[in-house]
């Protein structure tokens, strides 16, 4: 009994460092800690956090990593792994929609929306921002990288997904997470997919923009790329 008493006494405590303080507050292996709370609410999720963090290297790549290796993480379990997978699936929606009907006219606009779209990530994705005649975000597609450059997503299916979001013109975001935001060969070669497939299907290529260590580097602004 005292054991419970104690162990319910840790998380309480843990709850109000996180809501007085925010993420700020807490450590990685404590957040995630205090997330897993809610999906083995009967174990002690301390060292199933530390754990997850040795394996994975941070708290972004654990909530990136594959469902399958998470449930192989003693203590995480089926629950665990599959709301480990929500929590970072509910953030990639949050992130996309976040900035729904803005206007993004200008560099300073793009660069502004893709840096809080990528704050605090790093995976390897792209984002395509889809803007209308007036600059309105519309809506904003996620892509791994490595899938666009291997080939899995099809310039068929690629321009599927384009001409039903409506847009009139792209921007294509991508995140180099820790990395500087300095042009890399892969880059490049997504840039020229896009540049290709956006002008086959009459849509317009605003530009292309990197994310990294917190800053952005425009292709269009530093004449890197040739749209």
């Amino acid at each position: 009994m005292n054991d419970k008493n104690t162990h319910a006494g840790h998380r309480s405590r843990m709850r109000q460092r996180f809501l007085a303080s925010g993420q700020d507050g807490l450590f990685e292996h404590e957040l995630l800690e205090l997330i897993l709370f809610y999906a083995r609410p009967v174990v002690n999720t301390n060292g199933i956090a530390h754990d997850l963090t040795d394996q994975f290297g941070s708290l972004s790549k654990v909530l990136s990593a594959d469902e399958e290796k998470l449930r192989e993480v003693k203590g995480v379990g089926a629950g665990g792994a599959v709301f480990l997978k929500l929590i970072n699936d509910f953030g990639l929606s949050y992130m996309r929609n976040s900035h729904s009907s803005e206007t993004l006219s200008d560099r300073k606009q793009l660069c502004s929306c893709i840096s809080q779209q990528f704050k605090g990530i790093e995976a390897r994705i792209c984002n395509i921002l889809c803007l209308s005649t007036r600059s309105e975000l519309m809506r904003t597609i996620t892509l791994p990288i490595d899938e666009l450059l291997c080939g899995s997503i099809t310039p068929k299916e690629l321009a599927a997904m384009l001409l039903k979001s409506g847009a009139a013109a792209v921007c294509i975001g991508i995140n180099h997470g820790k990395d500087l935001a300095i042009p890399k060969d892969e880059d490049y070669r997504i840039a020229c997919i896009f540049g290709e497939l956006l002008s086959a299907i009459g849509i317009g290529f605003s530009d292309l923009v990197i994310f990294g260590s917190g800053r952005c580097f425009s292709m269009r602004g530093s004449g890197a790329f040739a749209f």
